[in-house]
């Protein structure tokens, strides 16, 4: 009865990473001049990263992107379970052409956090706008505690 009990608790947890959360207003604390930003860039080729999410890690965990560049990070989820991204500060200093999914399209200047559902992929096409070194984690709940989190650091 407990492992059953177990079971059903990490399954109704796995659905807990939601929605992407994006915005066509600006946030609290997030980049002011973000859709200038984005709309000024050179979106004809932009630097590519590629991330795998397995389970319980992020390959590669370590991120460079260059400031003022754009970016289109592809967010691989290899895995049987949803996984995400989300970057307290990172996702805040960053200008948003679009998040692009399987099923849609959202052109916005802000992002507060990505769901890739299990064997999906998303990317997010940006400009970083702030040096730094910024961490990001696995919304989904326990995933950062077993290891599933990481370093953007942004450069000249």
């Amino acid at each position: 009865m407990n492992r059953l009990f177990a079971l059903a608790v990490l399954v109704s947890l796995a659905a807990c990473a939601g929605q992407d959360q994006v915005s066509r207003y600006q946030p609290m604390g997030y980049l002011a001049n973000a859709e200038e930003i984005s709309s000024k860039a050179d979106w004809s080729a932009p630097d590519v990263v590629e991330v795998r999410l397995v389970n319980h890690a992020f390959v590669p965990d370590e991120l460079t992107f260059h400031r003022d560049r754009p970016t289109r990070l592809v967010l691989k989820n290899d895995s049987d379970s949803d996984h995400g991204f989300v970057s307290g500060q990172f996702l805040r200093t960053i200008a948003v052409r679009q998040l692009v999914g399987r099923d849609q399209t959202a052109t916005t200047a802000w992002v507060e956090k990505i769901v890739v559902p299990a064997g999906e992929t998303k990317e997010l096409w940006f400009v970083p706008a702030r040096y730094g070194a910024f961490t990001f984690e696995c919304p989904v709940p326990g995933h950062a505690l077993l290891g599933m989190k990481g370093v953007v650091n942004v450069v000249p």
